[in-house]
């Protein structure tokens, strides 16, 4: 009786074991399966993301892009008259103030501030009071203020020029890679972004479209500030730029 009890617990155990043996097997089999199946869409995925940027672009998108390089090239060319024009006028402007200007025996063109206690020189360095006197320059003379204004105006439109000219060279490596051919899908989309992050501000007002989304970028800033009833009192202003050397 105890043999035969024996028996029959060993094949009910061995029965649940190889039970659980193959219940184990199937879990590991659906694991594998299901492993396989993501593996196989990361595949598809990344597949899809190297087609996307081998694809060539087509004949459309390439004119496309020809037309806004031509028209960036165009506004940029304006640009360009405009700021040669308002250097010639700046650069009229401070030779006019250089000819009235008092001038010291070592030929250098010298303005008193408008408080009249400081002396600087053409370059800004201020001139020392034991060299000249400020009240030995007439009041009637340019002012340092309004020289150095114009000196800020004339650095900010050759800085401007500067990135006008950096700006049309990288208007023809567009053309010219576009022109190649092989543009791709991926190259064609980051440089229609770039070009158009990268514009300087002189080229986006000669582009209708650009400078009326500044001006409305400006407008919804000013909108803003009045909803939250900010008024210029309230708006932190930054100090006028010191005079060099003081």
């Amino acid at each position: 009786m105890q043999a035969h009890t024996a028996i029959t617990l060993r094949r009910e155990f061995t029965s649940r074991t190889q039970m659980e043996a193959y219940r184990f097997f199937q879990q590991q089999e659906a694991d594998e399966r299901k492993r396989r199946e993501r593996d196989d869409n990361m595949d598809n995925d990344v597949a899809d993301l190297v087609d996307l940027a081998v694809v060539i672009i087509s004949e459309a998108q390439a004119r496309e892009l020809r037309f806004d390089i031509d028209r960036y090239d165009t506004a940029t060319v304006n640009a360009l008259y405009e700021n040669e024009r308002e250097l010639e006028q700046v650069q009229a402007q401070l030779d006019e103030m250089l000819a009235q200007a008092y001038v010291l025996p070592d030929g250098r063109h010298v303005f008193k501030t408008e408080d009249g206690l400081r002396v600087f020189d053409e370059h800004g360095k201020e001139v020392p009071s034991d060299l000249i006197d400020p009240d030995e320059i007439a009041d009637h003379l340019p002012r340092w203020e309004r020289f150095k204004l114009k000196l800020d105006q004339h650095e900010a439109l050759i800085d401007e020029r500067t990135d006008l000219i950096e700006y049309q060279d990288k208007l023809d490596n567009a053309r010219e890679r576009l022109e190649a051919g092989d543009m791709t899908q991926d190259e064609y989309d980051r440089l229609r972004e770039d070009l158009v992050e990268d514009m300087p501000d002189a080229v986006r007002r000669q582009i209708p479209e650009l400078a009326s989304k500044d001006l409305e970028a400006t407008q919804q800033t000013a909108a803003a500030d009045i909803d939250l009833g900010i008024t210029d009192d309230m708006v932190a202003t930054t100090a006028a730029p010191r005079v060099p050397g003081a």
